[in-house]
């Protein structure tokens, strides 16, 4: 830009495409940061009582305009039980931010995406479904590595750092990760132990 200018070019382009890419690379060193920082345990000091039915329905709320808007239908499944689980309320509104926001990226107009709670004795299930394309079977074991993207998901905007980033909500909170064939589309199933009490 600087060796454009001196020759009397327009660099407006390149500066906005040099902003563009600058904000990027810090997005990915902020979310680099904040796996690290989840990895390493000091957010358990900030668990407290948080019910899964209640914080989804919430997302629900807010993404549902969005998901209208972009094509989608965006569904809550009833739940007659809250699923209190012992949590950083922040990272698990994050983990499901994220969990959403993959599904409105990497499918179709025209997805149903379902969000559910399920309790079974003493763990509870939260789950986001959707009936979009799905992911294959052997790229479902590779995608919470850091930067893995699967080919087709390639041409989209990302880093490959959502799903590690989940992946580490997930393991602070000691719960279980399964991604699973929804026949068709993705099931991203997060089971916790239920809060003592």
């Amino acid at each position: 830009a600087s060796d454009r200018a001196e020759e009397g070019g327009d660099v407006t382009a390149l500066l906005a495409s040099t902003y563009e890419q600058t904000r990027n690379i810090q997005a990915i060193f902020e979310a680099l940061l904040r796996i690290a920082q989840i990895e390493s345990g000091e957010r358990r000091a900030r668990f407290k009582p948080v019910s899964l039915a209640s914080l989804l329905a919430d997302l629900h709320g807010t993404f549902s305009p969005v998901a209208t808007d972009g094509g989608y239908r965006l569904v809550m499944a009833a739940s007659d039980d809250p699923g209190i689980v012992s949590g950083d309320e922040e990272l698990l509104i994050q983990l499901f931010v994220n969990l959403i926001e993959n599904c409105l990226v990497h499918t179709p107009r025209g997805t149903t995406i379902t969000l559910s709670v399920t309790r079974s004795n003493d763990t509870v299930t939260a789950c986001v479904a959707d009936d979009g394309p799905g992911i294959a079977a052997a790229d479902r074991e590779l995608v919470t590595r850091r930067f893995y993207r699967c080919d087709k998901s390639r041409t989209t905007d990302g880093s490959g750092l959502g799903l590690s980033l989940v992946a580490a909500v997930v393991s602070l909170h000691e719960a279980q990760l399964e991604l699973s064939d929804n026949d068709p589309g993705l099931a991203v199933k997060v089971t916790f132990r239920l809060a003592p009490g």
